[in-house]
C-alpha cells in the first residue's frame, strides 16, 4: 500500500499543490454570540450561539495562548447540527471492471499487472493493487480495493496556487455545471456518493481545464479533504476526496482516495460549538512554552476516520480541524542574521468529548 500512496501523492502534489481550503465560505464577519431562530421546524437541530459563527463564515480573534485566528470557517450544512453520530465504516468495493470500461474502453492495453501488499490502511478490502496502461499513455492503479486514480496522457499546469483559479469562469467547450454533471454522472456509475465540490478553471494552459474537489459522504456526512496523518501506533489514516480533471477531450483525471460505508450508527451526541473547540485549542497552547508567533488559518468540520484493532473496520468521528501556521527566527546559513522560518501543522478535535486526536504532522 505504501507504493500506492506514493505514487497517488506523487499525482496530487502536481495537481493540487495548493488546495490545502476547500470550498464554500462567506464572507460575513461573525459576532461573538447571537441565536438565530427559525420558523421552520426542519431547522430546529441546527446550531446556535457560538457555532453560528461558523455558519456564517469567518472567525477573527485572539486567544489567551496569543494565538491569533484569522480564517474562513467551512461547515457542510448537513453537520450544522447541535447533535451528531459517531459512527463505523469499512470500505466500499469500487469495481474494476467497470473503472477500465469507463475510462479505457477502446484503448489498446499494452500492460496490466496485479501485485500485493500487507494492507496498512484501515478500511483496507484487499491486499491486491492492480496496475493498467494504455498505448496512449492512460494509466489507471486500484489499491485496497476502495482507492484508485485514472489519468490521461495530456498536457498538465502546474499551478503554485491553485486558490487564484476559483474564478467561476467558463470554459469554451463546457459551462462548469456541464463539466460537474459529467464528472457527477461517473461517480455515481461507480457507485460513489459525493457532496460539496469546489472548480478550478485553469485558463492559462496549452489546454484548458478545470479542477474538481468533491466531498466523499458516508450516510450523507462529508468526511474531510485534509490528510489525516499518523494516529497511535503509526498506521497512516488519510483524508479522503474525489479530485477529477476535464478539458474539451473529457475526464483525464479522476482519484478517488479513500471511498468508505457506513456500518454501524451510534446515538446523536452533543457536537462542541466552534468556540468550545477553540478552547481546547487555546488549552494546548497554554500548556507549552510558545516561542515565535502561532497562527490558525483554516477551519474545517468534517467526519475523520480513525483506525481500530480491527484492520477493516474505523470510527467515524465528527471532528473540528484547525490548519497552523507556526512563524519562528531562525539564525540564516551564515551565522549572521535571521530567518523567519513557517512551519505548518493541524490540530485535530473530537467534536464529540473534545478530546485531541493525536497524530504526526510531518517532518520539519
Amino acid at each position: 500500500m505504501k507504493r500506492f500512496a506514493v505514487v497517488l501523492l506523487s499525482v496530487l502534489l502536481v495537481l493540487l499543490p495548493g488546495c490545502t481550503k476547500p470550498v464554500t465560505e462567506s464572507g460575513v464577519q461573525s459576532t461573538e454570540s447571537g441565536t438565530a431562530e427559525s420558523t421552520d421546524a426542519s431547522l430546529a437541530e441546527k446550531t446556535d450561539d457560538s457555532s453560528a459563527q461558523a455558519q456564517s463564515g469567518h472567525v477573527e480573534k485572539t486567544l489567551s495562548s496569543g494565538v491569533m485566528v484569522d480564517t474562513g470557517v467551512y461547515v457542510p450544512e448537513s453537520m450544522q447540527q447541535q447533535n451528531l453520530p459517531e459512527m463505523q465504516g469499512t470500505g466500499q468495493e469500487i469495481d474494476f471492471e467497470k473503472i477500465k470500461e469507463i475510462f479505457c474502453a477502446g484503448k489498446k492495453i499494452t500492460e496490466e499487472t496485479e501485485g500485493s501488499y500487507p494492507p496498512d490502511m484501515p478500511g483496507a478490502l484487499t491486499e491486491a493493487e492492480k496496475h493498467l496502461s494504455t498505448e496512449d499513455g492512460d494509466y489507471l492503479l486500484v489499491g485496497c480495493g476502495n482507492s484508485f486514480f485514472y489519468t490521461a496522457a495530456r498536457d498538465t499546469q502546474d499551478t503554485s496556487n491553485l486558490e487564484l483559479y476559483k474564478t467561476g469562469k467558463d470554459l469554451d467547450f463546457s459551462t462548469i455545471a456541464e463539466a460537474d454533471e459529467e464528472i457527477r454522472k461517473v461517480a455515481e456509475e461507480l457507485g460513489i456518493s459525493v457532496g460539496d465540490s469546489v472548480c478550478y478553471t485553469i485558463d492559462t494552459s496549452s489546454m484548458p481545464h478545470y479542477i474538481f474537489q468533491y466531498d466523499l459522504l458516508v450516510n450523507g456526512m462529508p468526511l474531510g479533504k485534509f490528510d489525516g496523518g499518523s494516529y497511535s501506533d503509526n498506521v497512516f489514516t488519510p483524508g479522503t476526496y474525489l479530485t477529477a480533471v476535464l478539458d474539451e477531450d473529457g475526464i483525464r483525471h479522476f482519484d478517488v482516495s479513500y471511498v468508505l460505508k457506513e456500518t454501524e450508527t451510534g446515538d446523536a451526541q452533543r457536537v462542541l460549538t466552534l468556540d468550545e473547540a477553540l478552547d481546547k485549542v487555546d488549552e494546548k497552547y497554554n500548556s507549552i512554552i510558545m516561542e515565535g508567533d502561532y497562527y490558525i488559518n483554516d477551519i474545517q468540520m468534517a467526519y475523520m476516520p480513525i483506525k481500530t484493532d480491527d484492520a477493516g473496520i474505523v470510527r467515524l468521528i465528527p471532528v473540528w480541524y484547525f490548519q497552523t501556521t507556526h512563524q519562528i527566527l531562525l539564525p540564516d546559513k551564515s551565522g549572521t542574521g535571521e530567518i523567519m522560518l513557517p512551519q505548518g501543522g493541524y490540530i485535530l478535535i473530537n467534536a464529540l468529548d473534545g478530546t485531541e486526536l493525536l497524530h504526526e504532522n510531518g517532518d520539519i
